[in-house]
């Protein structure tokens, strides 16, 4: 599969490969290819923000799965 343009989506320069890699599931390989901005610093910079939104989402599961035992907005 070919795309025509790959932005970043910070600086808005073209992405280029990063790593790549082939994943086996039930029997069917994938490959994973993973695109990175040129420019280190604002790569960097994505990724710090990525790190973010996955620590936040996480933290979201976490409360899901296991809620405060004595809420504030439940009174006994």
């Amino acid at each position: 599969m070919v795309f025509g343009s790959n932005p970043c989506i910070r600086c808005g320069k073209e992405r280029i490969k990063g790593t790549e890699k082939t994943v086996v599931l039930n029997s069917s390989k994938t490959k994973v290819t993973i695109y990175i901005c040129p420019d280190k610093k604002c790569q960097k910079i994505v990724e710090a923000g990525f790190a973010a939104k996955e620590e936040r989402r996480a933290s979201f599961a976490a409360r899901r799965t296991h809620p405060p035992k004595n809420p504030v907005n439940n009174p006994k």
